[in-house]
């Protein structure tokens, strides 16, 4: 039931008809009877500010924030506000959070998603482990930070812009560097970790789906997480299993780090139920609409 104690979390993007996040945390708010509710505004650009505003004015719990707004995110909320040490380095919020004094915080949960979602495929630490990246936008960074934090070996930035993925490594430091002269084959021969951080393949549910690399590059020694989740099987995935590799669903990143988002936002502590429970509502609803 709604009433005027029941508290308020949305996402802010544009587009944000496509997303699943209403889908899964109102599957999980409801099992575990939260008075939460949560929905899809459409934010374009030029109106984030307006919309963070809006938060402290009508007592809005949460954000999930999506394209194209979390670097501008980011920077508002660190100018009005508080963010974490992950945004301050990576520049990028994912999810901003209303206190208890009616002030902001912001943080990233794109990299711990992404992490958790790789360790619990490989039953193992990423600890270690040498893992390319291909992207340099925000959900890159990200996921670049919390590898370097969980102790990988090395993290190489792929990116069809050198000047971005520059930026990326500048603000990792540490292990994180771009790919070396000897190329893209040499890098993915010599990783364990393959993560597709771009938007190559979203929506296209065609046998010759694009992909972001050349899938023959793709071994049975390799853990591939591709980020995109619509569609789940997209030609990354699908050649990934082909060659045996052990294969990560965006849909898999997507529900590990919207449990963190609850977690920040409620201080519910969660249970792999309930990443489970996001998982096949997310499904079901994928099947009902297909």
């Amino acid at each position: 039931m709604i009433s005027s104690k029941t508290r308020l979390a949305a996402i802010i993007g544009s587009p944000v008809a496509q997303s699943l996040s209403p889908v899964i945390h109102n599957a999980v708010f409801e099992a575990k009877n939260l008075d939460w509710i949560y929905v899809s505004f459409l934010v374009k650009s030029g109106r984030v500010s307006d919309a963070l505003t809006a938060m402290s004015t009508l007592g809005i719990g949460g954000f999930s924030v999506t394209m194209p707004h979390k670097n501008e995110v980011a920077k508002i909320v660190g100018e009005t506000g508080q963010v974490d040490e992950i945004v301050k380095i990576t520049k990028s919020a994912n999810t901003v959070v209303l206190r208890a004094d009616n002030s902001l915080w912001a943080t990233n949960t794109d990299g711990d998603g992404c992490c958790n979602a790789l360790e619990e495929a490989m039953q193992s630490s990423v600890k270690g482990e040498r893992a390319v990246i291909i992207g340099a936008g925000g959900t890159a960074s990200a996921v670049a930070y919390v590898l370097a934090q969980r102790g990988a070996s090395e993290v190489v930035i792929i990116n069809r812009s050198a000047n971005r993925a520059q930026d990326l490594v500048k603000q990792i430091g540490g292990v994180a560097r771009i790919a070396g002269a000897a190329g893209v084959t040499t890098e993915i021969s010599n990783s364990r970790i393959i993560i597709n951080t771009t938007p190559v393949g979203f929506g296209d549910t065609s046998k010759n789906a694009p992909t972001p690399i050349d899938v023959s590059l793709i071994q049975s020694s390799h853990v591939v997480l591709d980020a995109v989740y619509n569609p789940l099987q997209t030609g990354l995935i699908v050649a990934a299993r082909n060659a045996g590799a052990v294969v990560v669903d965006g849909l898999s990143m997507l529900v590990h780090q919207a449990i963190l988002q609850q977690w920040h936002w409620t201080s519910e502590s969660y249970e792999n139920s309930d990443i489970a429970l996001m998982r096949n509502a997310a499904v079901s609803h994928l099947a009902s609409i297909q």
